[in-house]
């Protein structure tokens, strides 16, 4: 029993430290807590060592979910800014002689600095509502 308690420690001690820390071992843990509880042989303490894994899992699977949540936000911030020059590059590469400046010799450099100006205001845009 007391080497179940002086794992579980250490990976409260880990988690709380931020390291990464190895699943299955954790869950091999979890089955053997619950063998031991299912056994028959319940000792308080193995209840308490039980409730404290939950915790952690709990913990853990938080972390998890943030971590992901960080990157989908990070993904759609770089789609939302990557959109506009889509939809420019789509306006730009028609083959027709109307669209405005494609035949001018300053075209290619507005298209530039139009694309460079809405990177730059989505980013501004973006850092100043604190989503980057």
């Amino acid at each position: 029993m007391e080497s179940l308690e002086q794992q579980l420690k250490q990976f409260e001690e880990d988690i709380f430290a931020g390291k990464d820390i190895d699943i299955t071992e954790f869950y091999e843990l979890k089955k053997a807590l619950l063998d031991i509880t299912l056994s028959g042989h319940v000792v308080e303490d193995h209840s308490d060592l039980l409730e404290l894994h939950g915790i952690l899992e709990n913990m853990l699977d938080r972390r998890h979910n943030e971590l992901m949540n960080k990157r989908l936000n990070l993904l759609t911030i770089w789609s939302t800014i990557f959109l506009p020059l889509s939809f420019y590059t789509g306006l730009w590469g028609m083959n027709f002689d109307d669209v405005p400046l494609i035949t001018d010799d300053n075209g290619f450099w507005v298209f530039l600095g139009l694309s460079v100006v809405t990177i730059g205001g989505m980013w501004i845009y973006f850092k100043k509502n604190k989503w980057i």
